[in-house]
């Protein structure tokens, strides 16, 4: 018998356990434990009462997580067991959770999905869902950094702040993990800089693991031809304090300038995602 728990209903720990052997065999690894994931939960809005889990005999068997900002929405997971992929399960979770969603006036709902995952592609796609841009993340060897210029720490506030006149003043469309809010909510997890230049300014927000440095955005505020000096400065930057060689941006929409600008800065391509969207009203 089926039933379904919210995750401030369900334990944490039981429900990281569940999503750890639902993307066991999944070709990018999330890798979420309590800390991780509760950064995650403030930094995309996460709704632990919009977010559920389902069970079967007391089993749980499947999860869906979901965010919330105002009138819209985003499925930042969500997945079912092995043993119960096939048996309409999933679409009984996304169902519930779009209900849920319509509840709280969300009228607009994205998710993201691997572009060579095509079962998930069409099952979102027959559930209403349509592809409306690529999500690139891209990758830079950048063996020998040099610092030329001298970046200074920033007050989140003032990166949230230039991160809204660089969405005005050079038409960004920033995914939701880069928007200014979720630059805002995640300023207790990475680290933030800002840069003078001739007739701009602008900032690098960044992080790493013992692999690389990766940069979580980076733009002027003013103008896009100040895009890519600022992108090559904060890439050498960022892998000189981070002691990286290798810097990584993840999933950069094909139609954010700062895309472009990594491309001509020497960025490849390594993995590349969906951004899909569903209409609710």
């Amino acid at each position: 018998m089926e039933s379904v728990k919210t995750l401030t209903e369900f334990p944490i720990v039981r429900f990281l356990d569940l999503v750890n052997e639902v993307f066991r065999d999944y070709p990018v690894p999330v890798n979420w434990d309590t800390l991780s994931f509760n950064l995650d939960a403030r930094e995309n809005s996460i709704s632990l009462s919009d977010s559920f889990v389902f069970l079967k005999n007391d089993r749980p068997v499947g999860f869906v997580v979901c965010c919330i900002r105002k009138n819209r929405g985003r499925i930042d997971s969500m997945g079912v067991v092995k043993e119960e992929r096939g048996t309409g399960l999933a679409y009984r979770i996304l169902e519930h959770a779009l209900e849920a969603l319509r509840w709280k006036k969300v009228e607009i709902v994205t998710l993201e999905v691997l572009e060579d995952e095509t079962r998930a592609i069409r099952f979102y796609e027959k559930n209403g869902f349509r592809t409306t841009r690529r999500l690139f993340s891209i990758m830079k060897e950048n063996p020998a950094p040099v610092r030329t210029v001298s970046f200074f720490k920033a007050d989140p506030r003032w990166v949230h702040q230039t991160a809204i006149e660089a969405v005005v003043n050079l038409s960004r469309h920033p995914n939701w993990q880069r928007e200014p809010t979720t630059l805002l909510l995640a300023s207790s997890r990475y680290k933030m800089a800002r840069i003078n230049l001739p007739k701009d300014h602008g900032y690098v927000v960044w992080g790493s693991n013992e692999r690389n440095a990766f940069i979580v955005d980076c733009a002027p505020a003013k103008s896009r031809e100040s895009y890519l000096q600022l992108l090559k400065m904060a890439v050498d930057y960022v892998c000189d304090v981070e002691k990286k060689q290798t810097c990584t941006i993840a999933n950069v929409p094909e139609d954010d300038p700062l895309f472009a600008a990594a491309l001509e800065s020497g960025f490849e391509r390594i993995l590349t995602q969906l951004e899909m969207t569903l209409h609710l009203f």
